[in-house]
């Protein structure tokens, strides 16, 4: 093993040489210029350092799954949805951007890149574990993703319930729930709803924008091909952040496809840079999810973008 010191720095180096690569491989998913993404990285620098001052896997991820639909989309899907998996073994929340490719006609090659990320994840769990320890390490981790790790199990365990928690569950819990204050803090409480209907909401909020995202991704098929998969590039990257039972503010880097999804709408990424920063500067928003906001207001402007695009002009007969 590496020293620690080390170690640090190797990972403070992979996350600059994600940084360093990204632009290339968004101007290649999108088509998007290095100037035309000054204001989308502007609105999302906030979270960038935050990444970085934590040395967290965002910029690394982020890289990873925008290569890998740039491949997708391009001649290599196989290759492409085998980048999205090692941005999955990395952490487990980039696999739903498998999705991507598969509604962009591109679902056999996916389903092959998700079997090639089982298979390498099993034998490298195996080589360095073997069989046995892997198993039982794989059933421990289904359990406590199961027992202790969605919102509910966050309650149970008094875990991660703080301000800088901003996924929709725990927000929704903290501001209408029925929690013990005393485990809250930076939290406006308005409401004392049973918690069982607070993950109802939760559950159809999250039913609702994926429902919204597959009348997307039927729409985008119609769509220029860089807008296509831009577009759902961004969607996908929200719901996985409502999805998810924790969101950290760094989480919204993710944010970047939705913001240059609208590139052309700089008033509107102007005030994105000023309200990450302000929920970076003031805790009580944290505690109401005020990024959450934004990426919920995101999600509804890029998929009202999508489903209102007029339609392709049919092709005239004899022509």
């Amino acid at each position: 093993a590496l020293p620690l010191g080390l170690a640090a720095a190797v990972w403070a180096l992979l996350n600059l040489a994600a940084v360093a690569a990204l632009p290339g491989a968004l101007e290649r998913l999108s088509g998007a210029s290095l100037r035309e993404q000054a204001l989308p990285w502007l609105a999302v620098l906030p979270f960038m350092l935050d990444a970085f001052a934590l040395g967290q896997s965002d910029p690394i991820n982020l890289f990873l799954v925008t290569a890998g639909l740039g491949l997708a989309r391009a001649s290599r899907p196989v290759t492409g949805a085998g980048l999205i998996g090692l941005a999955g073994m990395i952490k487990v929340l980039p696999v739903a951007f498998w999705g991507v490719p598969a509604v962009r006609r591109r679902l056999a090659a996916t389903v092959a890149g998700a079997l090639m990320t089982l298979l390498a994840s099993i034998a490298l769990l195996v080589v360095f574990a073997g069989w046995g320890p892997s198993l039982r390490g794989i059933a421990e981790w289904l359990t406590v993703l199961r027992e202790q790790e969605g919102p509910w199990g966050l309650v149970a365990t008094q875990n991660s319930l703080r301000e800088n928690n901003e996924a929709l569950a725990i927000v929704l819990a903290r501001t209408f729930g029925d929690l013990d204050p005393g485990l809250l803090r930076n939290a406006v409480s308005l409401a004392r709803l049973r918690l069982d209907v607070i993950w109802g909401i939760w559950v159809a909020i999250l039913s609702a924008m994926m429902l919204t995202w597959v009348g997307c991704a039927v729409r985008a098929r119609g769509a220029p091909s860089e807008r296509g998969w831009l577009g759902m590039f961004a969607l996908t990257a929200v719901v996985m952040l409502v999805a998810s039972p924790i969101a950290w503010p760094h989480y919204f880097l993710w944010l970047l496809p939705a913001a240059l999804f609208l590139a052309r709408r700089r008033r509107l990424l102007v005030a994105m840079a000023v309200v990450a920063q302000l929920g970076m500067m003031i805790p009580v928003l944290r505690g109401l999810g005020w990024h959450m906001a934004m990426a919920l207001a995101l999600f509804a402007i890029v998929a009202r973008e999508l489903l209102t695009r007029p339609p392709p002009a049919p092709v005239a007969a004899g022509l």
